[in-house]
């Protein structure tokens, strides 16, 4: 399994962040961001988990409001497990 601190994804409090989840698999994924809520579109619902289907890309938007460390993982067990999950922290 890799160490998902090894290279951690940085933001700056304050900052709108866009994350693109891309799914080159043939698998459902279903990525969950730990401390944050975001959103598909400038107007769309708040959400924590979005589903990424096989072969597609979906881009996420989320306000970088809440500092600190904060796990990003597919909520498959096993594929976190696998080594599908990354750090998110705040620049100091």
């Amino acid at each position: 399994m890799s160490d998902p601190a090894a290279h951690p994804l940085i933001v700056e409090a304050g900052e709108r962040v866009r994350l693109d989840f891309v799914n080159r698999s043939t698998m459902w994924h279903p990525m969950h961001l730990h401390g944050h809520t975001y959103q598909l579109a400038a107007d769309g619902p708040r959400k924590d988990t979005v589903i990424v289907l096989p072969k597609k890309t979906v881009s996420v938007a989320f306000d970088a409001d809440n500092p600190g460390q904060w796990m990003l993982h597919c909520h498959n067990a096993y594929h976190a497990e696998a080594g599908m999950m990354a750090v998110l922290g705040y620049r100091a």
